[in-house]
């Protein structure tokens, strides 16, 4: 990668085994880097230094606002003020949400990029945890928050004092939340629970076709993928020919991240054109997904045909 960039907040460290390769998306020469929702969010008090950022536009616009202030603010704990109050639900911990930013140095005011203003997709974070998910403890969905602090406190891979403009946009399903669509009988069938975790059912004697086979489960109706995203998503997978699961998102206990163009060729195009909100099943013939070269220590066989049950929460 020959541009740096802002990395998305990617706050799900899950790998699909080997189908997934780190990806950011983003634009200019900062990056956040990932973490987990692991204790109750901090609740950062508004200082002089964060309420002396001012802050003009449109929030969740696609043009990043105006943003002045004097160069050399610092804190030495975060500082958070809240410039736009949104009326949306307040965060809670484990939430998931979508987030636009822009990230100034401190010290000099220069601006080092925007995620989801000017560039790319909003991006998803966690609550809680380290990072910037860390300060987001009395935060609501709509808001517009002023941030002042240490980079390595606030999740950045940059140096010193940084200035954050973080808008709120919305918190974000942990299941589809499409409408159910008639199943093929002769595919494999799909149950949801009540968690919205899928119960698989493979026809005895069910092989694989030829190529691989998508079919929509629950209809979305958000942006449709391509194969230049980054994905967030709810999986569980398994190996035909003995139904066991060898990796689920599910067990995990949170969704997953990961670029598209790092996965295996069998599940990228069973995901590119679909709409974010669905649930898709994707039968995966071996040799589109990791033929005789499965990763080490997934119990995945050697030319193994495999499946999968995908909810697309959002894209990057």
């Amino acid at each position: 990668m020959k541009r740096l960039r802002l990395l998305p907040f990617l706050l799900v460290p899950t790998v699909v085994l080997g189908l997934a390769a780190c990806s950011g998306s983003g634009s200019d020469n900062a990056s956040s880097s990932p973490s987990a929702s692991a204790k109750t969010a901090a609740c950062p008090p508004s200082g002089k230094d964060s309420k002396a950022i001012k802050v003009a536009g449109d929030f969740g616009g696609s043009t990043a606002p105006t943003v002045k202030f004097d160069k050399g603010l610092s804190a030495k704990a975060v500082e958070s003020t809240t410039t736009v109050t949104g009326k949306g639900k307040k965060l809670s911990d484990g939430d998931f949400i979508k987030v636009s930013y822009s990230v100034y140095q401190a010290k000099t005011a220069e601006k080092l990029g925007s995620v989801g203003f000017d560039s790319g997709s909003p991006q998803v974070l966690s609550v809680g945890g380290t990072g910037f998910g860390d300060a987001l403890g009395c935060a609501t969905v709509g808001s517009r928050l002023a941030l002042v602090g240490a980079s390595k406190t606030l999740g950045f891979g940059t140096t010193g004092q940084i200035v954050v403009i973080a808008d709120i946009l919305e918190t974000l399903k942990t299941h589809s939340t499409g409408k159910a669509q008639t199943q093929d009988t002769a595919l494999p069938t799909v149950k949801d629970k009540s968690t919205g975790e899928p119960e698989i059912t493979i026809p005895d004697g069910y092989a694989a076709p030829a190529k691989t086979t998508t079919e929509v489960l629950k209809a979305g109706d958000g942006d449709t993928l391509t194969d230049a995203d980054t994905v967030f998503v709810q999986y569980t997978g398994k190996i035909i020919k003995t139904g066991k699961v060898f990796d689920s998102t599910w067990s995990k206990g949170q969704p997953a991240s990961f670029a598209l163009t790092g996965v295996v060729a069998g599940f990228k195009d069973g995901l590119v054109g679909q709409k974010v909100g669905s649930q898709v099943l994707i039968v995966i013939p071996g040799d589109q997904a990791y033929g005789a070269n499965p990763p080490e220590g997934s119990g995945i066989p050697a030319n193994a045909d495999l499946l999968f049950v995908v909810d697309i929460l959002a894209k990057g």
